[in-house]
């Protein structure tokens, strides 16, 4: 597979003045108080193609259930977007929906079992549900753009999978049906065929992106093991993960990989996409490419897709949840529109960074820049608050310092020098149990697969990572990920520590940790219908904050608490990374 420059990314989040800031849009969202001069690129804005749109019918394949066995039929359906006034060849990207009704009735979004998907066009009674045409904002977006943009019917899928807990709940069949496209478009582009012998040669399959939402994330997920297995295997070098299902832990490795968390999505509650993330991190050795994980405040899991028009949050939760419940006053919700433009800002950009390799977009994908105010509620930016963003960068961008990753971290770190814990009034480590969010019971539910330290205060407390006089002078961020504990309302206010780093001479530096990522998660109880849960989230500070530090000699790293009375948070992943491979200057 062919690797491109990528960026490290992960969140910007950092403060030298104390203290969590007053909410925005909603009682529990923090306003972050990161110092990013830079705003991304606007993906929103149209590109200067015009965008021809073409359905296609290329037979029937035949699909199976991994674990069933069980086969069934298929047609390879969908349409096609692509610049009509432009030669190419174009960089091809694949959307896949998810598990929806394949029959809409005129009194709502209500299932009809009707088999094979052979809906009847009976309007207004009873429509086909094209949820394949549901991200016809993004794909015309982006063919304005120059991207080929293939959306594939995925409803025969949905009409014979398993539900959850019989079979692989339908990923190989989805995964199967994407390559089954890719490989048309293909021998399209190579010598025509179907009707589309005008785009010979002007589809480029050296740099294929695909996205899925909902068990079309874990479809995509399943498309990069599956497609590493085939004679002739697609140059897939970018997945985007909205909103997924993770019921048979897909690992996702050697590509580029971005995950969107709801965190007021009613199916899927538990935010699997989390799980997908954490297992991607270390899933091969030496993997080159970054994992992003995103969390998207103010969203529910429907949406992203203009055919699912439900507010699917009811699903799990109740009308009165003070956060995703939109009965409550000033609630933290965003609109169908609002939800559309951040998904669109969110995937577009991934794909014309990862895929058209266009640079506008390496200030928001190295975490260095705020989302353009059309990502915004209302479009207002600055709005980094709503998206707290984590990312594990590429093998050869990061030295690990702890992942925390098994008992012995409460001992010794990664680099193998000690680590020691002074003033606690609890800490150890946890890692949750999957669906439940179950096994840190100082926060459930956590919504994370990794194993998680966890430090609990009710007064100066210190933890000490040795650090055996590394050089980190090529180093350009130090970074972890965080999340505050709720399992104590009575520590929401107390979540703000010091970073310090020591070097060789004894010199120490001491940056203020706050902000962003230490957000008191918002919403009721999780059990009683409320939206509160704890996320692991990146934060990030550049090396210069540490000033007058011998950086190729140091010793050691505290984080030090007390600033408040008590608190109580969970981490993984401290590091050091690297952003000047990016052409990214953090020493001016």
């Amino acid at each position: 597979m062919r690797f491109h420059p990528v960026p490290l990314a992960a969140l910007f989040l950092f403060a030298c003045q104390g203290g969590q800031e007053p909410p925005t849009r909603s009682a529990g969202v923090l306003v972050g108080d990161a110092r990013v001069s830079m705003t991304a690129a606007d993906a929103a804005l149209a590109g200067p193609y015009e965008a021809a749109d073409e359905d296609y019918h290329f037979g029937r394949i035949t699909l199976r259930d991994e674990q069933t066995g069980d086969t069934h039929e298929s047609d390879i359906h969908g349409y096609i977007r692509y610049p009509l006034d432009a030669v190419g060849p174009f960089p091809v990207l694949l959307l896949q929906h998810g598990r929806h009704q394949t029959c809409e009735t005129g009194t709502g979004q209500a299932p009809v079992p009707v088999g094979d998907d052979n809906c009847p066009d009976l309007a207004p009674v009873v429509t086909p549900a094209n949820s394949y045409r549901g991200y016809d904002y993004l794909a015309e977006n982006l063919a304005s753009h120059g991207y080929a943009v293939i959306s594939v019917d995925t409803n025969d899928v949905n009409d014979n999978d398993s539900s959850a807990g019989r079979g692989d709940t339908g990923a190989l069949a989805r995964a199967s049906l994407i390559l089954a496209h890719l490989d048309a478009f293909r021998e399209i582009s190579a010598g025509g065929g179907n009707g589309f012998d005008h785009l010979v040669g002007r589809l480029d399959f050296s740099r294929v992106g695909i996205m899925g939402h909902s068990r079309g994330g874990e479809g995509v997920n399943r498309t990069v093991s599956l497609n590493s297995q085939q004679d002739r295997p697609h140059q897939i070098e970018a997945v985007f993960a909205l909103a997924p299902t993770d019921y048979t832990s897909q690992p996702v490795a050697g590509v580029a990989f971005a995950t969107l968390l709801p965190y007021c999505d009613g199916d899927v509650e538990d935010l699997m996409g989390s799980f997908a993330f954490d297992n991607a991190r270390y899933q091969l050795a030496g993997d080159p490419y970054p994992k992003y994980q995103i969390l998207a405040l103010g969203a529910n899991h429907n949406y992203f897709n203009t055919v699912w028009t439900s507010d699917d949050w009811e699903i799990h939760g109740t009308a009165a949840d003070p956060h995703c419940g939109r009965q409550a006053p000033d609630n933290g919700r965003d609109t169908p529109a609002e939800q559309r433009a951040l998904g669109q800002f969110f995937i577009a950009s991934f794909f014309r960074y990862f895929i058209g390799q266009e640079q506008a977009y390496a200030s928001w994908w190295s975490g260095q820049a705020q989302p353009p105010a059309s990502a915004c509620p209302g479009q207002q930016g600055p709005c980094s608050q709503r998206y707290p963003l984590s990312v594990h960068p590429g093998s050869g961008q990061r030295l690990l310092i702890d992942a925390t990753a098994d008992d012995s971290a409460l001992r010794h770190n990664a680099l193998g020098q000690p680590v020691s814990f002074e003033g606690f009034t609890r800490y150890g480590l946890c890692v949750t149990n999957g669906r439940a969010g179950e096994g840190c019971e100082v926060a459930e539910p956590s919504f994370a697969a990794a194993q998680q330290l966890y430090l609990s205060w009710q007064g100066p407390a210190v933890y000490r990572s040795e650090l055996g006089q590394i050089d980190a002078s090529d180093f350009d961020l130090l970074s972890l990920r965080v999340g505050v504990s709720h399992g104590d309302a009575a520590h929401a206010e107390a979540q703000a520590f010091d970073l310090v780093l020591t070097d060789a001479d004894g010199r120490s530096a001491s940056v203020l940790a706050a902000g962003t990522a230490l957000f008191f998660p918002p919403g009721d109880a999780f059990d009683a219908g409320g939206s509160r849960k704890t996320t692991l989230n990146g934060l990030q500070v550049p090396l210069t904050r540490f000033a007058g530090l011998d950086l190729s000699r140091l010793v050691r790293l505290e984080l030090r608490f007390g600033r408040t009375p008590a608190g109580s948070l969970q981490l993984t992943d401290l590091m050091l990374q690297k952003t000047s491979h990016l052409g990214i200057d953090l020493h001016e």
